[in-house]
């Protein structure tokens, strides 16, 4: 295979890059696709090489324990370096990608029969380098209808150390952070729009599994846990992936970075007013204001919701580009929903009233992925309607219920119990919503309801709101979001609104998964 290199800098024909350590170089990108190098890329591209050979190399066809031919296809590097990261970093790569295969190199060479079905396993690896610094993925792939799948490494010769895609991205004079806000987005509008094309959305919705899809989308699109390419002169890629209904339930996902900020150009910005609502979006970036009026100082009896005066509030997990908002009602009294739609077409809806229920918090629920193909929105009378490519209407009120009703996500469901500090604090979650929670050491019991709002990348966020308690204490209501580590079996709950009930003052709070009974 030829592996692609992208030289970071020309350096001086006379300057040799050895092993570790050697001089850095600038860090402005060269030019890759000249038709003839020059003496100076040839130098620079000759020592990169010399920095990276293979470790294992293996290409044949062999028969294995069980009688079945198999094409291995199996190359893995090896940084020349002596440094402890660099023998850490080699140690890893020979454990995940040669162990399995060392036994097949004394192995005969089969010559397959024509028509035998034989497995085939490609493993290969590229180096994209910025300076002294290299970025290498290892792509798998094991035959069958999935795809194969990627994984990556960024090292930097010049310290011999290891270093994290953020670093990597620092050495390119970029934001890690707005980086990171780029990959989310670019992942979730894929996702979104995969689900919408494809209609896959109904048997997942009603049972959570809907949510954990998106929050596995986000989770796994962490810039430490992607690949960083240089496939061509300034262009920089970073692949991660989204969920999938289809094969491993993975899907391969690049996102193009510009390496040069853009001339900024300006932010379209939406709003809409409807009764004592108004809505703002500019970009990602929305906020919702509610004004002090009758129709809502009347929540305050019939739904506990307190408005002192006008607020306004930021609209949490929005990922798309949007085209349109409007604003409408769900029910006879002032209940007011946000719709907005994505320049794919897609609704999205903050459903104001149903957050507010559960603390201060307004999150961007799932898309209605039914409602797709559109083009406008518009409110007639109390309720929004969709306008679509092929001329049609839909109303959206009964979409918006029918999206409300749904379990909860699966990871968040079961018992969970919290013993740090001595004491021992629990909470029991049911798909159907319903919430028990045992706190301060026990000593006092809550029982209340759950309800799925949308996904941030802290994880999938849920309201919950207690009874008040036997003793007569009052209820509590809080936002929360979870994300359940599958590898140490907790969930990490991170607060967003409301006071955490398991210990004052703590943002973020990691409860253990009980065994099953």
């Amino acid at each position: 295979m030829k592996h692609k290199r992208l030289a970071a800098a020309v350096l001086a024909a006379a300057l040799w890059l050895t092993g570790c350590g050697g001089a850095a170089a600038p860090a402005a990108p060269a030019g890759s696709g000249a038709a003839s190098q020059s003496a100076a890329d040839t130098a620079v591209q000759t020592a990169q090489k010399d920095r990276i050979t293979e470790q294992f190399t293996l290409e044949k066809t062999v028969r294995d324990e069980y009688g079945i031919t198999q094409k291995l296809t199996v190359h893995v590097p090896q940084l020349e370096c002596d440094s402890p990261d660099a023998a850490y970093l080699n140690e890893e790569l020979a454990a995940m990608y040669a162990a399995d295969f060392r036994q097949y190199e004394d192995s005969p060479e089969i010559e397959p029969q024509q028509d035998e079905w034989r497995p085939e396993t490609y493993i290969n690896w590229d180096a994209y380098w910025y300076g002294d610094c290299v970025s290498l993925v290892m792509f798998r792939y094991d035959g069958g209808s999935d795809p194969g799948y990627s994984r990556g490494w960024c090292f930097d010769f010049a310290t011999g150390q290891q270093i994290s895609v953020a670093e990597m991205l620092q050495r390119m004079v970029l934001d890690p952070d707005a980086v990171q806000q780029q990959m989310l987005r670019g992942a979730m509008q894929t996702f979104d729009r995969h689900m919408a094309q494809g209609g896959y959305y109904e048997g997942l919705r009603s049972g959570g599994n809907l949510a954990s899809m998106r929050m596995n989308t986000l989770e796994n699109n962490q810039l430490d846990d992607l690949c960083l390419l240089l496939p061509e002169q300034d262009r920089l890629v970073l692949r991660g992936g989204c969920s999938s209904t289809a094969g491993s339930g993975w899907r391969q996902l690049d996102v193009e970075i510009p390496l040069q900020a853009a001339d900024p150009q300006p932010q379209t910005v939406l709003t809409d007013t409807y009764s004592s609502a108004s809505v703002q979006l500019e970009g990602t970036q929305g906020t919702i204001t509610l004004r002090r009026t009758p129709e809502t100082a009347a929540w305050d009896a019939d739904y506990g919701i307190r408005l002192e005066q006008d607020r306004t509030y930021p609209i949490l997990g929005t990922y798309n580009e949007y085209i349109d908002v409007c604003i409408g009602e769900l029910g006879a009294s002032f209940h007011p929903v946000v719709y907005l739609l994505t320049k794919d077409g897609v609704v999205e809806y903050v459903d104001v009233l149903h957050c507010l229920m559960f603390g201060s918090a307004l999150v961007c629920q799932d898309p209605i992925y039914i409602a797709n193909q559109g083009v406008a929105l518009e409110r007639s009378g109390k309720e929004v309607i969709l306008h679509q490519e092929d001329g049609s209407v839909l109303e959206l009120a009964p979409l918006t219920e029918e999206w409300n009703a749904q379990e909860i996500p699966s990871e968040a469901v079961g018992a969970f119990n919290d013993m740090s500090d001595n004491q021992f604090d629990w909470m029991d979650v049911e798909s159907n919503g319903c919430v028990q929670m045992g706190v301060q050491d026990n000593n006092v019991f809550y029982q209340g309801y759950a309800d799925y709002l949308g996904v941030v990348p802290e994880g999938m966020v849920l309201g919950v709101s207690t009874s008040e308690t036997a003793d007569g204490m009052p209820g509590i209501t809080f936002v929360a979001a979870v994300k359940y580590d599958l590898f140490n079996e907790t969930l990490n709950l991170t607060m967003i609104d409301g006071q955490n009930p398991f210990a004052e003052g703590k943002t973020q709070l990691q409860l253990i998964r009980c065994p099953d009974p």
